[in-house]
């Protein structure tokens, strides 16, 4: 199937602009870090594949929807909660949403109605700014702006980013191999081998499996296990993020990346694909308004994004970013 096809911005001449009909254009846009994802993949990795995942979004678009204009917009890597690890850049979650809520006002501005954010990137306190962003646009300038990241998590991990439902029964998949794959592992390298191939390192095929998990484990350390309903649980879930946070000032990935190939990063992106056209063809056909495309942890977004509570959060973490 071939797919719809993309008019990148920067190349538009003042004439070839406004020939666009504004009205049936979708904006698309990959706001994703430039991360360490370990010794192997490209510090891009995140926004490479949110792109590569808006892209093949484009090919599950029914064909009401296939002649429309597609502008893409380059890469903006103002994101925050990244890795801490020289190579990374950090930015203020407050940073992310007013870049993005200018950026909307001016595509509003101009008679855009739909703008859809691509992410790749799981760190709460950056979706849910894309989301705080779009929120704000869509309020004050009437643009349809959402997170597809989010729309995604919402509609197939109940608001986290791991992928294990979704992708373990894929043919060829080694679910045990998703367990603790948050980032640099089977699922991303396999779709960076798909997407780029050549800026992968070959390196990727010899390095060990390594979770969090494992690296608690190997300290004497395991996580305990607290029930739903369990008043140790809360607790739980702290140590756990305490213990996420701290994995990645030793460590640059998580999961199991020598799994990974290229044949299965087409499926995974096919999947993923799949699933995103159904939804941004509901949004397109007015069956989803955009106010209804939010994470679940929306509702909690003081908590991750006031810079306050940002501050306390850390100090309790005991986490000092090294780049930040």
């Amino acid at each position: 199937m071939d797919t719809p096809r993309i008019l990148r911005w920067e190349a538009l001449s003042k004439r070839r602009f406004d020939a666009i009909d504004r009205d049936r254009a979708v904006v698309l846009l990959s706001c994703s870090p430039m991360e360490v994802h370990g010794p192997h993949l490209p510090m891009g990795a995140d926004a490479l594949e949110a792109e590569g995942l808006t892209e093949r979004m484009l090919r599950f678009l029914p064909d009401r929807h296939r002649d429309r204009t597609f502008l893409k917009l380059p890469i903006l890597y103002a994101a925050t909660d990244t890795v801490p690890q020289p190579g990374s850049l950090y930015f203020q979650p407050s940073t992310t949403v007013t870049v993005l809520a200018d950026l909307g006002r001016t595509l509003a501005a101009q008679g855009f109605r739909h703008v859809v954010v691509g992410n790749f990137h799981g760190g709460p306190r950056h979706f849910l700014a894309i989301e705080k962003a779009c929120h704000r646009v869509q309020r004050r300038h009437g643009l349809a702006m959402i997170s597809l990241f989010s729309l995604m998590i919402s509609r197939l991990t109940q608001g986290t980013s791991n992928l294990d439902d979704v992708l373990g029964t894929i043919p060829g998949v080694d679910a045990a191999d998703l367990v603790g794959d948050t980032h640099g592992g089977v699922v991303e390298t396999s779709q960076l081998l798909a997407l780029h191939g050549d800026w992968v390192d070959p390196e990727y095929e010899s390095l060990p499996r390594s979770t969090v998990e494992t690296w608690l484990e190997a300290k004497g350390s395991p996580r305990p296990k607290a029930g739903r309903g369990d008043p140790r649980r809360f607790l739980e879930m702290l140590r756990s993020y305490r213990a996420g946070i701290h994995y990645f000032l030793d460590e640059t990935y998580s999961g199991a990346p020598a799994s990974a190939s290229p044949e299965l990063g087409e499926r995974f992106l096919d999947v993923l694909g799949g699933k995103a056209g159904e939804a941004v063809t509901e949004l397109l056909d007015g069956e989803l308004r955009p106010e209804d495309c939010h994470s679940p942890i929306w509702k909690l977004r003081f908590l991750f994004l006031n810079p306050i509570m940002i501050r306390l959060s850390n100090r309790l973490l005991g986490f000092q970013n090294p780049i930040a």
